[in-house]
C-alpha cells in the first residue's frame, strides 16, 4: 500500500478551499500543472474519484467531500507532531499561532508579547486578528494553535481555559451615564441613544446579553465596524455605548471626551483560550493561560 502525500493532500484541501485550479495553484505557490496532476495522482493512490471535471468545472464527489475532512486532520495531526517534536521536551520551546477576535487584540496581545518575552523567551508568537466564526474555523483547519476569545461561546468541541474576566463600563454623554449606571435600566435611556458595534462582533451580543438590551428601540441603527469608530460617534451623537475594561485601561474613549463609568453591579464577558483536544502542546497553551491571567 503506497500511503499519499501530504504535499499532495495540501493541494486538494487548497482546492477545496478555493474551488478554483488557478487560485488554489497561486495559494500552494505552484503551477497549476502541478496541482492538477497531484490530484490525479492522489485519485489513483486512493483508488477512488475525489473530483467530477468537466471542460471548465468540476465538483467535489461525497466520496471527495469526506476525503477532505480526514484530509485536514492528517495535515493537522501531522503539523502538531512537527512542532511538538521541535519542542525537545521543552513546552514553553517553539512557535504558537494565537488568533484573537479584534475587541482584545489592540488591548491585550502587546502585554501579552511583553510578558512573554520576559517569562518564556524560547517561545515565539505569531499573531492572527479576525472575528470569532473565522477563527473557530481557522482553529478547527488547523491554520492557528489556539485562540483567545470572549465567552460564552455557543456549540465548539476545543478544551478551552477562562484566563479572566472583562468588565463592561459605560461610557457617553455625562447626563445619560450618570441616570443608568447605578440602579440600572436600559428603558431610562432615550430612544436610539445606545450605539453598538456590528453583529459580526461578539462584543455587541455579549453587552446586549449582559447589560440586558431587550428593547431594541433604545439601539441605534448604526453599527460600527472598529471601537474606535463606536466611540467617536457615540461622542458625536451625543449617545451612550459599552466599553470593555481592557480597552478603557488604555485610554479608549478618553481623546473623545467621553464619561466613563463602571457599573454598580457587576456586568462582564469572560476571556478564554481554546486548542484542540488532539493537540500535544496543552502544557505550552496552559502556560500562556497562566500569564494571561496575570494581565488582567
Amino acid at each position: 500500500m503506497v500511503l499519499p502525500n501530504l504535499k499532495h493532500l495540501q493541494y486538494f484541501i487548497a482546492l477545496h478551499e478555493h474551488q478554483h485550479f488557478n487560485r488554489a495553484a497561486q495559494a500552494c505557490f505552484v503551477s497549476q500543472s502541478t496541482l492538477s496532476s497531484a490530484i490525479v495522482k492522489l485519485e489513483e493512490q486512493l483508488g477512488c474519484q475525489l473530483i467530477e471535471r468537466d471542460h471548465k468545472a468540476f465538483i467535489f464527489t461525497p466520496q471527495g467531500e469526506e476525503l477532505v475532512l480526514m484530509a485536514r486532520k492528517l495535515i493537522v495531526d501531522s503539523t502538531e507532531m512537527v512542532d511538538y517534536a521541535a519542542q525537545q521536551g521543552n513546552p514553553v520551546k517553539g512557535k504558537v499561532r494565537i488568533g484573537c477576535i479584534p475587541t482584545i487584540a489592540p488591548y491585550l496581545l502587546a502585554d501579552l508579547v511583553s510578558a512573554c518575552q520576559k517569562e518564556l523567551p524560547d517561545l515565539s508568537l505569531y499573531l492572527y486578528e479576525d472575528t470569532t466564526e473565522n477563527l473557530l474555523l481557522k482553529l478547527a483547519n488547523g491554520d492557528i494553535d489556539t485562540a483567545l476569545l470572549a465567552f460564552p461561546i455557543e456549540k465548539h468541541s476545543f478544551h478551552s481555559k477562562i484566563v479572566g474576566k472583562d468588565r463592561f463600563y459605560i461610557a457617553g454623554k455625562e447626563s445619560l451615564v450618570e441616570s443608568v449606571r447605578f440602579n440600572y435600566s436600559p428603558e431610562k435611556l432615550p430612544e436610539h441613544s445606545i450605539f453598538l458595534l456590528s453583529e459580526e462582533h461578539c462584543l455587541s451580543e455579549h453587552a446586549v446579553t449582559a447589560c440586558h438590551l431587550s428593547d431594541k428601540t433604545r439601539i441605534n441603527d448604526f453599527n460600527a465596524s472598529s471601537i474606535a469608530t463606536l466611540v467617536q460617534m457615540t461622542a458625536f451623537h451625543q449617545g451612550v455605548t459599552f466599553l470593555p475594561e481592557m480597552a478603557v485601561k488604555k485610554g479608549v474613549g478618553q481623546i473623545e471626551g467621553l464619561t466613563i463609568k463602571p457599573f454598580e453591579e457587576n456586568i462582564y464577558r469572560e476571556i478564554g483560550m481554546l486548542w484542540r483536544p488532539t493537540s500535544l502542546r496543552r502544557q505550552t497553551y496552559s502556560k500562556l493561560a497562566e500569564l494571561l491571567k496575570n494581565l488582567f
